[in-house]
């Protein structure tokens, strides 16, 4: 294992490769401290949301983040809509012009650029793991993915190094959420809706069995998404968003 480094208030650890940042984080959770993160340039075994694989081609961005202890319960889901909030305002200041996909992602001109991933557990005691992947150089090769294709900061603009990327979203994330024990996105609300994909289009959403269409209204200041749907405004807390024509495919 590699020697970690301070930035600021954070402890970084870089290795080359490991099978999952998440699994790296779980398995030393107890040894770890608060507002550690571990960064690599390659993972054997990346997991996404739901469990589907994270392909990560070398030169990419992959990392976890560790707070212990984690935030209320009540507070997980906004703190992967933070990260994307954030990772869109990096993109914009190159020059890309970036969407936050409810709850989890990030899209750039009909392309998944970053996929975000939270962990909670209580045992040994608190703690809450953010896993950020982001497409740097080069954009995994999905054949059986249809809709949303995966796409590489470096098709828009020149991409930094992830290191240098790191330290810009730690700089921004501490300062967007100043107090762990706040709302993470309760300032940022206006400017997570404006950036929102899909705001006051046509959607199909996945819940569970179920699969609800509807117009993206908003996402309220507790990250759950309103749609409004036949029979009236309806409010989600987690789900599989697709526009309708990619839901039909």
């Amino acid at each position: 294992m590699a020697e970690p480094y301070k930035l600021k208030r954070w402890l970084i650890f870089n290795e080359d490769s490991v099978v999952s940042t998440q699994k790296w984080v779980r398995e030393r959770v107890s040894a770890l401290s608060d507002r550690t993160v571990i960064l690599v340039n390659t993972q054997t075994a990346g997991r996404g949301r739901s469990g589907r694989a994270w392909n990560s081609p070398a030169g990419g961005f992959y990392a976890s983040f560790l707070l212990k202890p984690a935030p209320p319960i009540v507070l997980a889901p906004c703190v992967s809509l933070l990260a994307a909030v954030v990772l869109v305002r990096l993109l914009n200041r190159h020059g890309i012009s970036a969407r936050v996909k409810w709850p989890n992602d990030v899209i750039v001109e009909g392309k998944k650029v970053a996929g975000i991933i939270a962990e909670a557990g209580s045992f040994p005691e608190s703690w809450f793991i953010l896993g950020i992947g982001i497409n740097l150089v080069d954009a995994p090769l999905i054949p059986e993915r249809k809709s949303l294709p995966p796409g590489a900061w470096a098709e828009f603009g020149e991409a930094p190094s992830a290191n240098v990327l790191l330290e810009k979203f730690l700089a921004e994330l501490d300062i967007t959420w100043p107090c762990r024990e706040g709302n993470p996105i309760s300032g940022i609300i206006a400017e997570l809706n404006s950036t929102l994909w899909s705001k006051g289009e046509e959607v199909s959403l996945t819940e569970g069995t179920k699969t609800y269409c509807g117009v993206v209204v908003k996402v309220e200041s507790d990250g759950s998404l309103v749609l409004l749907t036949d029979s009236g405004e309806r409010r989600f807390v987690s789900g599989e968003l697709l526009t309708v024509s990619e839901g039909r495919e």
